[in-house]
């Protein structure tokens, strides 16, 4: 007896795919023995293909959260339940109609009821081979997409991990940076209440460029209260941004934003005119002026830790002291000293202060030689007494903007308010000692950290040792500074 024939080959050879083409009308057209043969085939068909579906669910369970999104969205679980649920229904009425085929000896009604049966089975059949050709071919694009998830994550969706609120790491951020200053601490979180107070509701994994460069104009165009300002400067801009930039950049290494960093790219507007002659009327302390700020009670005796412009007799040599000591004496910005470690790096025989870390990068990671004077005024022990309280340098006001307001009302207070003469200005005083000391520009870029566009600014890291003793040999405060040093076997 010849076999019957499906789609040009026998039912034994027919593969799964095959055997889910098949119509109904092909079915009904074979001889009652391959119809049941058929049926067999189909049935195995569809609990291989069950457990096909199986396996995939519990590998896209066992994956990452972001393959299994993926595996979701390319075939989607869905497809895969519904298709096991009308194939274990095909399983139910095939089992029925064999069972009743093998009993021909019930009642005459037996042949009604398998017709019955075997007319709703037609009507599942109707309905799942669709479904079981898409199963089917979902199994397979989804064991691909997922295996290219694996390998190359970016390509993805983004993980469900984005899903959460742009803030939801925020305290996981700063564990991983431990070494941060409380001042430092303070700028970050003045940018990211800031940021917050914007966009309260945003999603990790909606932020967008669009949103980080409204912040920066929104900064740029809220009022503050400052005196001499009726909107933020550009550096404290520049300065906040850089610090959503690097939570979102953390994010990004920590796997929580596989889209990348929205930030990146994105910069506040140019400075503008006035800004520029803002910046250009700084200019450096004369030597008249240092004297005055030294001879001033901070120095000489306060009256108070509320009124130490007001000439006293109290003597501290606290965080304000050392404050304006360290400016003059380094020529670092504000920020740097306010996240200054208590604690000092060597190279070769010289130590230093070790700005390497430092947030504020426009200026340069680096080095800067502690000058001989900042030991005779007793920097050493002062060190070692902030090590021992666990705080850095100068502890002093919660951020860096707070020392920048502090010391600028001193100077104003003690009559220094000359025109382009702030704090900063301290700096200036610094790089003018520098050339006095008759350095080359490309060491004195090093220990100065040059904010310039030249190669200068690039040599951050780059101080030699002979170099940091040329520096503390050479280099001298322009007015006297005896009057504040201790007895020598003190320091």
């Amino acid at each position: 007896m010849i076999a019957a024939t499906v789609l040009g080959k026998p039912i034994s050879e027919l593969t799964d795919e095959e055997i889910f083409q098949v119509t109904p009308e092909q079915v009904q057209g074979l001889p009652t023995q391959d119809q049941a043969r058929f049926l067999d085939a189909l049935d195995l068909a569809g609990q291989r293909t069950v457990l096909e579906a199986r396996r995939l669910e519990v590998e896209a369970q066992e994956q990452s959260v972001q393959t299994q999104r993926l595996a979701n969205a390319m075939c989607g679980l869905e497809t895969v339940r519904r298709a096991t649920q009308l194939a274990r229904r095909q399983h139910t009425v095939l089992s029925q109609i064999k069972d009743i085929a093998a009993d021909r000896s019930r009642a005459a009604s037996v042949a009604d009821v398998e017709a019955a049966m075997r007319a709703e089975f037609m009507a599942i059949f109707r309905e799942g081979m669709a479904e079981m050709r898409e199963l089917k071919a979902a199994i397979s694009i989804s064991t691909s997409a997922a295996q290219q998830a694996v390998l190359q994550p970016e390509a993805g969706v983004a993980s469900a991990a984005a899903n959460v609120p742009w803030d939801a790491y925020l305290e996981a951020f700063f564990r991983d940076k431990p070494d941060l200053g409380e001042a430092t601490q303070a700028s970050y979180s003045q940018a990211f209440r800031a940021f917050g107070g914007l966009f309260p509701d945003k999603l990790l994994s909606e932020i967008t460029k669009a949103d980080i460069k409204q912040f920066c104009d929104h900064l740029r165009d809220r009022p503050i209260k400052r005196a001499g300002r009726e909107t933020m400067a550009r550096d404290s801009i520049v300065k906040l941004l850089g610090h959503l930039r690097g939570y979102l950049a953390w994010t990004v290494s920590a796997g929580h934003l596989p889209t990348g960093n929205p930030a990146d790219g994105v910069q506040p507007r140019a400075e503008n005119r006035q800004e520029r002659m803002d910046r250009d009327k700084r200019r450096a302390f004369s030597a008249t002026e240092l004297t005055k700020l030294f001879d001033s009670p901070l120095f000489t005796g306060f009256l108070s830790t509320s009124k130490r412009a007001q000439p006293g007799t109290l003597h501290y040599r606290d965080e304000p002291f050392w404050f304006f000591a360290l400016a003059a004496l380094t020529g670092a910005r504000t920020e740097e000293i306010a996240e200054l470690p208590a604690q000092f790096a060597k190279l070769g025989d010289v130590e230093c202060f070790d700005l390497r870390h430092a947030s504020k990068t426009a200026a340069g990671p680096r080095l800067i030689p502690v000058l001989p004077d900042l030991w005779r005024m007793g920097l050493r022990q002062w060190a070692a007494d902030q090590q021992r309280r666990g705080r850095g340098m100068v502890q002093g006001p919660e951020a860096s903007d707070d020392w920048s307001k502090w010391s600028n009302r001193y100077l104003v207070n003690i009559g220094l308010k000359a025109p382009g003469l702030v704090t900063y200005s301290l700096r200036h005083s610094f790089r003018q000692a520098l050339r006095a000391a008759g350095l080359h520009e490309e060491l004195a870029d090093k220990v100065f950290g040059h904010e310039g566009k030249s190669v200068g600014a690039g040599y951050g890291r780059d101080l030699a040792p002979a170099e940091a003793k040329l520096v503390v040999e050479r280099v001298k405060f322009p007015v006297p500074l005896d009057h504040l040093f201790i007895p020598r076997s003190d320091y």
